[in-house]
């Protein structure tokens, strides 16, 4: 009995010093920057949107851990009626998400400095 709770014991000082390590080389290879304001990832939206929820999910995913940029933009290059109603029930879904037109991205660039 003794033998199998000194064992428990190695495995769990083993996986506890490994993430140690594992959050100190994170913080020196992969410092936190502040969440730059300045950067807006584009996504041209086209036809139905098959992709853009996954598209739009990885996206969200990059913000939250790296803190890169903060707009999502969501560029409406030609989207049918079923791609307008998806792109607005995830523009609803995230207050960081947007829908224009490609004549108005320049006005959220602008804004985003």
């Amino acid at each position: 009995m003794q033998l199998w709770q000194d064992g428990l014991l190695a495995m769990l000082a083993a996986v506890g010093l490994a993430s140690l390590l594992w959050g100190l080389v994170r913080a020196v290879l992969c410092p936190g920057t502040p969440r730059q304001r300045s950067l807006v990832a584009l996504i041209p939206a086209q036809g139905n949107g098959e992709t853009l929820e996954q598209q739009v999910r990885t996206l969200r995913r990059i913000r939250q851990e790296q803190n890169v940029f903060s707009l999502i933009l969501l560029v409406d290059c030609g989207l049918n009626k079923e791609g307008q109603k998806l792109s607005r029930l995830i523009a609803r879904q995230d207050r960081w998400v947007t829908i224009c037109r490609p004549e108005d991205v320049s006005k959220y660039l602008d804004d985003s400095q």
